[in-house]
């Protein structure tokens, strides 16, 4: 029997690459369980190292199904809803049952789904996440036996791969259109499939449009890149309004470590959407590594007054004070993370952090003959 592993922690400090290997190379069975700084939440299922099934929030079989236009939202409705409730195993069952699809098809278009989702987690860049060892309950039509080393190896190279594709598609949400240049149709040598995904684009469809209805957004953006270096295919734009694109721009300039630039992106889009969690965050840590410490508690306070309540921001509020000389309101903000936090690893940590913080004030009491405001 293999070691029994607890692990959980932020995705900044172990990569979902690394953590799908270690699972793998330990031949773990369990569930990870995973959180974004999106909100997003994503249930990996492993057995004896290997992805077996996938569940992302939100991500429904009978969504998948009619994105993927293998049915209606008229028909589903109609025909399965009314005698099945929302339960993905009996709705598959009942897709095969009407010979919508036979099972082999079934299974080939949920496993395409599964390692398309895990290429997506890999993406993640911030969050938590938590593998809960142990036994779990599955259909053994969502049972799936994919080797992770195979995930790792394909999910890599997409990575990698991206980092080129970026440069003419910048997004998902781009909008792609078909060029002037009627001569350039020449060039055009498409399979079968390629011709059903080159008809959707009609300068209205984003690239995550086509990819919801084909699947596997990276091969469809592959495709599209090629068209576009052919001067077949030109990218129309953006479907977000000027202030919904300076964020993924900040995410850029964030990512390329401008913080400067990634601060006046992100103020800019807080005006209008001053709510937005990872924002906040990019914008707290952007503040941090240029030393605007002031900036830190500024912002935090505007993020608190739009009812932004986050663990991230409060842990930097904190060391800004501090580093302000503001050691009461340190301490404050530190009480105020410690009463939201879950595991008892970062509670004795604040807890002690507290107890320094209570002490240094103390001593500062006694040598200046009065308190430390």
């Amino acid at each position: 029997m293999g070691v029994i592993l607890a692990i959980e922690g932020p995705i900044s400090e172990l990569n979902l690459i690394d953590l799908f290997q270690i699972l793998s190379f330990n031949q773990k069975s369990g569930i990870l369980k995973i959180d974004s700084s999106k909100d997003e939440k994503a249930n990996v299922y492993f057995e004896n190292g290997n992805v077996v099934f996938v569940r992302l929030e939100g991500q429904t079989l009978p969504l998948l199904l009619i994105k993927a236009g293998k049915i209606t939202k008229e028909f589903y409705e109609e025909r399965i809803l009314n005698k099945i409730q929302n339960d993905d195993v009996e709705i598959a069952k009942e897709i095969i049952k009407m010979n919508i699809m036979g099972e082999n098809e079934f299974r080939k278009f949920l496993q395409l789904r599964i390692e398309d989702t895990i290429y997506k987690l890999f993406e993640w860049r911030e969050g938590y996440f938590k593998f809960e060892e142990g036994n779990f309950v599955l259909d053994n039509l969502f049972r799936f036996k994919i080797k992770t080393e195979s995930l790792i190896m394909e999910g890599s190279r997409r990575i990698d791969e991206w980092s080129r594709l970026s440069a003419k598609i910048p997004n998902s949400s781009v909008v792609p259109k078909i060029s002037d240049n009627p001569d350039k149709m020449d060039l055009l040598d498409l399979k079968p499939k390629e011709w059903e995904i080159f008809s959707m684009i009609n300068g209205k469809n984003t690239i995550k449009d086509i990819a919801e209805k084909y699947g596997d957004e990276f091969e469809i953006a592959k495709l599209i890149y090629g068209m576009i270096t052919l001067g077949i295919v030109v990218i129309e734009g953006n479907k977000k309004d000027d202030v919904e694109n300076s964020f993924d721009v900040a995410k850029h300039y964030f990512d390329d470590g401008l913080f400067d630039k990634a601060i006046s992106e992100l103020k800019n889009y807080l005006k209008k959407y001053p709510k937005k969690v990872e924002a906040y965050r990019m914008l707290i840590y952007s503040f941090f590594a240029t030393n605007q410490f002031d900036k830190i508690n500024e912002y935090s306070l505007i993020a608190k007054n739009e009812g932004v309540d986050d663990q991230f921001m409060k842990k930097y509020n904190s060391f800004a004070y501090f580093k302000r000389g503001d050691i009461k309101k340190s301490i404050d903000e530190l009480i105020s993370l410690y009463d939201n936090l879950q595991t008892p690893d970062e509670m004795s940590k604040v807890e002690n952090l507290i107890e320094s913080l209570k002490e240094c004030q103390k001593s500062f009491d006694e040598l200046l003959g009065g308190k430390v405001e």
